[in-house]
């Protein structure tokens, strides 16, 4: 009885190792809901972190405009997107990748600048509007996922 416990446990433990090595982190960001703003205080947003990816750009961010006709931008850490904002009225979005307090923790700083002057949407009319949460399997899949490489990391000397 005790062996097969034994046995049981080895292979647990195999298994959680395999799955570090070899699940890619989950795509599902963390999304935040806002009430829609107005061009110039979108402008102002926009503003705001272009300069914080030129001023970081020595440390892998990078900051992209959306595609032409959209009203959005991205912040990536060496390609990898960290923060993506998309204004779709009546919504503003910000959307988080998951995993990023390890990749790139810099931009929490800027996420809370960018939402200080947001009204949130509450979690009913979030997800009333379609806006959804990462799933629990998501989140578990990032933490067995495991650490990200220090070559992958912005902000890191």
């Amino acid at each position: 009885m005790k062996v097969r416990h034994g046995v049981l446990w080895v292979l647990f433990l195999v298994l959680v190792v395999a799955v570090q090595m070899h699940l890619p982190e989950p795509v599902e960001p963390e999304v935040l809901a806002y009430r829609d703003v107005p061009d110039e205080s979108f402008w102002t947003l926009r503003r705001h972190a272009l300069r914080f990816a030129e001023a970081r750009a020595r440390e892998g961010f990078e900051f992209l405009d959306g595609t032409p006709g959209s009203a959005s931008f991205q912040i990536q850490c060496k390609g990898v997107p960290v923060l993506h904002v998309e204004r779709q009225p009546p919504l503003l979005l910000i959307r988080v990748a998951l995993g990023t307090e390890q990749r790139a923790p810099a931009i929490y700083p800027l996420q809370a600048t960018l939402q200080w002057s947001l009204v949130p949407l509450t979690y009913l009319e979030q997800v009333l509007s379609g806006v959804q949460e990462p799933t629990l399997q998501d989140r578990l899949l990032l933490t067995l996922a495991g650490d990200v490489p220090e070559d992958g990391r912005c902000g890191v000397r």
